[in-house]
């Protein structure tokens, strides 16, 4: 077998070094196609920042694997190049984790600490700079207390020293009481007054939902913005203009009418795609439906390693049982059919329905009912059934 590092000849036409796709959950693509009209929402939050004014409040929503995570992250990075100051929080449960978005939150406000002058830092309730010069962030009173005051205060620096601040927190689902209210109540003050301090967050399709309900005032500027899956268009664009941009290569209507149908526009499959095509690709200068069925095993392959892996998350048990019965519903059923194909009651499949949830293997569209996260799975679990292996 030949040295790879020697034979130079070895492999597909471009070069897998340079390809531009990053399949996986989180990675900021080459390309957000399909995702213009969310983009351009981040970009005047952005643009409002540089002035420095206060944005809107906006919240992304849609299941796993669709992009908020890798378009928080690419909104940071374009912050930055505009001189906004950014943070980056990742919700959960319970207090330690109100302990760690402190810490971050102090991290973060150092830089404005260390230009502050003593006459505006006086004005700050929790945060000061030590004797040993480093910022430290002082307790006023519960975890959930300090933490809104901290972001109150990283709105007032922001203000008092005409530096805008982006604060963007994931999964917000996990912490909608605990961290998410106290969060919404400053960002809600600090717009008010006009304290340039942007929040972007991002969760699944059900997150603040709650929060809404209950109608209060820190809601009135938060903005939802559905991700669902790309249509044609968005999946062209998502596999296309990576090609043409980093290789100047086409590829073939037919391919990409092929990966949009396999895919089902999921984003995260469509990067997979994108991915196994440059590497499959026998043609500089072209990409065919040949190259689109060598590709296609790959894909096939790294799809059911990832429904794989998931299903190993599934809990034992009651947890197993309520996932097939899911998976025989579609993917998203009401919990009270669920429970009559189970001969189960509501009481006992609680625990199980929990767990999937907490595990992030489920959620709720609503009261009462019970949906996978991820697209496919349900297919994947009807067809396959692991539970019998």
């Amino acid at each position: 077998m030949p040295n790879p590092f020697e034979d130079v000849t070895e492999g597909g036409a471009l070069d897998p070094a340079a390809n531009p796709f990053r399949p996986g959950m989180g990675r900021v693509p080459p390309d957000f196609g399909g995702r213009e009209p969310a983009l351009r929402r981040a970009k005047v939050v952005v643009d409002r920042l540089s002035r420095p004014a206060a944005p809107q409040l906006v919240l992304y929503r849609g299941v796993r694997g669709v992009g908020k995570t890798a378009l928080l992250a690419y909104v940071r990075q374009q912050a930055e190049r505009r001189g906004v100051l950014t943070l980056a929080l990742e919700a959960d449960r319970g207090d330690t984790d109100l302990v760690a978005a402190r810490e971050t939150l102090r991290r973060g406000a150092a830089p404005l600490v260390e230009r502050a002058d003593e006459a505006v830092l006086r004005r700050c309730g929790s945060l000061r700079l030590g004797r040993n010069g480093q910022v430290e962030a002082a307790k006023t009173g519960t975890s959930a207390a300090t933490v809104e005051r901290l972001i109150a205060d990283l709105g007032f620096l922001a203000a008092q020293l005409g530096q805008g601040i982006l604060l963007t927190v994931d999964e917000v689902q996990e912490a909608e009481q605990t961290l998410l209210k106290p969060l919404l109540r400053a960002a809600h003050l600090a717009s008010q007054e006009d304290r340039p301090l942007g929040v972007l967050l991002s969760g699944l399709p059900s997150a603040a939902e709650t929060l809404f309900d209950e109608g209060q005032t820190y809601t009135e500027r938060l903005e939802r913005l559905e991700l669902g899956l790309l249509d044609r268009a968005g999946t062209v664009e998502a596999i296309r203009r990576p090609f043409e941009r980093e290789a100047d290569v086409l590829v073939d209507e037919h391919v990409l009418d092929h990966v949009h149908d396999e895919s089902g526009g999921y984003p995260w499959f469509v990067q997979l795609w994108g991915a196994a095509l440059w590497d499959s690709a026998r043609d500089a200068s072209r990409v065919d439906l040949v190259d689109a069925r060598v590709a296609g095993v790959e894909v096939h392959e790294r799809v059911q390693a990832f429904f794989a892996d998931r299903w190993r998350r599934v809990p034992t048990g009651r947890g197993a049982l309520l996932t097939v019965a899911l998976a025989e519903q579609g993917g998203d059923a009401e919990m009270g059919d669920l429970t009559e194909v189970l001969d189960l009651t509501h009481q006992a499949l609680s625990p199980a329905r929990r767990e999937l949830v907490e595990r992030g293997l489920c959620w709720a569209p609503a009261r009462g009912r019970l949906a996978f996260t991820v697209p496919g799975f349900a297919d994947w679990v009807a067809r396959t059934r692991p539970d019998r292996a």
